[in-house]
């Protein structure tokens, strides 16, 4: 009787990921609340109404970009925001919401420490 048995060796870290939140006409955001690994990014994109997204601790502030542009925009907006650091973070749209209600949405940061096996939790 033979029997194989077999070993995946992964020495490569998970690839970064890239996820849409959609800032809608209705005021809201789409999802409100996500969760992502460290070192993947958002993409932040104005689906109808005049928007921006700003981040709590002002680490952002974007609309047509997250630099000079960057206040409530009616325009088809996409800006894309790389999270490298763990934790929790609120965010809301200046026109609609703000850091205590209103349009907002909350970006939970996963560290590496929680995957500390090496295994890919996907």
């Amino acid at each position: 009787m033979f029997v194989a048995s077999a070993l995946a060796i992964c020495s490569n870290p998970a690839a970064a990921v890239e996820y849409l939140v959609t800032a809608n006409s209705n005021q809201t955001f789409t999802p409100a609340a996500i969760t992502i690994l460290q070192g993947d990014s958002i993409r932040f994109q104005n689906a109808g109404g005049i928007h921006n997204v700003h981040a709590d601790d002002d680490r952002f502030i974007c609309a047509l970009d997250c630099k000079s542009n960057n206040t409530p925009n009616g325009a088809p907006w996409s800006v894309v925001v790389h999270f490298d650091q763990a934790g929790t973070l609120g965010y809301y749209c200046d026109k609609h919401g703000g850091t205590q209600g209103g349009m907002r949405g909350r970006i939970t940061i996963v560290g590496d420490e929680v995957f500390g096996n090496g295994f890919d939790p996907m």
